[in-house]
């Protein structure tokens, strides 16, 4: 269960204007953006096209496809394949992964216009954040501890609430069980932050997450984003095809 959170330096990010040749391996992340127009031509499997037809919310089904065609096309140039052939396959939980013992793992994100895929040799998860308007009261106190919730009261602190909720997700992404069952588990359970951007450990049960935060903005508007992993990275290799 999610026990603590303790914040570290910001992540070191590496930023490539060329789409990266190679597999991440070792502690490596590699990590790519993009707005939902993104390979627009490419073939999904029967299966994606199928799930996708069935979205009636047209930004959600965007959203999910785009996600996919960006997955397919990133593996697809790493392990040269056809992207329609990549053997991705979703687990009982929902989780998509590559078949068998294939690497690399990868975690799918998406919010406001933005798509985000992040890959790596190792289990990882990833999210994806606007930051909006919301009730960060009603929220923190149905999946935060008493603590946090506390904060988010006397707060209304978004910026805040927004770090918190991208960090548990990529962990729960991360641990591939489903948001459903692990978010209910945080209840009672304290976190703290300490002040300013970077790592935070966030433990699932027996299992320790370093997870990485940090903000971007664009025009007006402001995302959070968090990565986790086991072990923290030692270099984030950053692809922006917007």
């Amino acid at each position: 269960m999610m026990t603590s959170i303790k914040m570290r330096n910001n992540p070191k990010i590496l930023i490539h204007d060329a789409f990266p040749g190679m597999i991440p391996s070792g502690k490596e992340v590699t990590l790519f953006l993009s707005d939902f127009n993104i390979f627009s031509e490419t073939l999904l499997s029967e299966e994606e096209r199928k799930r996708g037809a069935l979205m009636s919310s047209v930004g959600t089904r965007e959203a999910f496809l785009a996600g996919r065609r960006l997955v397919r096309n990133v593996l697809s140039h790493w392990l040269s394949v056809d992207p329609v052939i990549v053997p991705i396959h979703i687990s009982s939980a929902g989780k998509p992964y590559l078949s068998g013992d294939s690497v690399p793992f990868f975690s799918i994100t998406h919010s406001g216009g933005l798509v985000m895929a992040a890959f790596s040799a190792a289990q990882i998860g990833a999210d994806l954040e606007l930051e909006r308007p919301i009730d960060t009261v009603a929220l923190a106190s149905r999946f935060f501890s008493n603590q946090e919730a506390l904060l988010m009261s006397n707060e209304k602190n978004e910026e805040a609430f927004f770090r918190l909720w991208t960090c548990r997700e990529a962990a729960i992404k991360g641990d591939g069980r489903g948001m459903g069952k692990l978010l209910s588990l945080t209840k009672g359970k304290s976190a703290s932050m300490e002040e300013g951007g970077g790592s935070l450990n966030v433990e699932i049960e027996s299992e320790s997450w370093s997870v990485e935060h940090w903000t971007i903005g664009m025009m007006e508007s402001r995302y959070h984003l968090a990565l986790a992993t086991k072990v923290r990275p030692s270099l984030i290799r950053w692809c922006d095809l917007r």
